[in-house]
């Protein structure tokens, strides 16, 4: 992205603290709520609210910081007759690595094109962001836990913008547990390797350099296709094998199938 022509990523994206109200489930469908514990739906976190995918809505206030793990919990409200689910990003930093000042919450940007990061036609996503400078070496590390309050099966979302730009930022991204992965300009698996030795194979760009925040150029999906316990956690680690000016990755919306209570 241009810095001279287009926002760049340091000014396209600012802090953004919305709320969707949460509508209350319903007490108007007692025979889908009898069996709601039975009954998996396929629920949407997402982070742009606009409806045009599906009706769910996304409650996410503005993240909380306490003994340094800075928390943003987001509320998803389903159809009439089931509970809504919480979604937990916990971020905990590693090293000398800082947080941006918008981390953690939903992007909104100064260009309508560029406020569909990946060019997923989903709209906004989350940002994961780091502050300048940024030291270098996985020492360094942003590690995001995501965890779920009800068990969630199938779950599939796309980090975008892992990217890199000579003398600045080259991204390194790590995600645990068991999931497949697709990103045509990413390398890497995604692990640190296998202790003691811990070879790391994290991915990474490939020459594709820099890209906008709405190029898929630097997208990889991922998918969970078994069942995520509720309350257990998979970790994703961000951090840069070169740094200087500030760097972020952004996630899209999050699918996955779950009870309706």
């Amino acid at each position: 992205m241009s810095e001279v022509t287009l926002p760049t990523r340091r000014n396209v994206v600012r802090t953004a603290a919305w709320t969707v109200p949460v509508v209350a489930a319903s007490v108007g469908a007692p025979a889908f709520a009898a069996s709601c514990g039975m009954t998996s739906l396929t629920w949407r976190l997402d982070w742009s609210n606009d409806n045009t995918v599906d009706a769910f809505t996304t409650s996410y206030p503005t993240p909380t910081t306490t003994s340094g793990i800075q928390t943003g919990v987001a509320t998803i409200t389903g159809p009439v007759g089931t509970l809504p689910i919480q979604v937990t990003f916990s971020s905990k930093m590693v090293g000398t690595m800082q947080r941006d000042g918008d981390n953690l919450r939903v992007s909104t940007v100064l260009s309508p094109a560029a406020n569909n990061v990946g060019g997923l036609n989903q709209g906004a996503g989350l940002n994961i962001s780091h502050q300048s400078p940024i030291p270098t070496g996985r020492a360094n590390r942003q590690e995001v836990s995501i965890s779920f309050d009800r068990a969630v099966t199938g779950l599939s979302f796309t980090i975008t913008d892992i990217d890199r730009q000579n003398g600045d930022w080259n991204d390194r991204v790590e995600l645990t547990g068991s999931r497949t992965y697709s990103g045509p300009n990413i390398n890497g698996d995604g692990t640190n390797g296998t202790p003691p030795s811990n070879t790391n194979n994290a991915w990474r760009p490939d020459d594709q350099g820099n890209q906008n925040n709405n190029s898929g150029a630097g997208n990889l999906t991922v998918t969970y296709s078994g069942t995520i316990a509720a309350s257990s956690p998979i970790v994703m680690s961000f951090w840069n094998n070169s740094g200087n000016g500030n760097q972020r990755i952004f996630l899209s919306d999050f699918t996955f199938t779950a009870a309706g209570c």
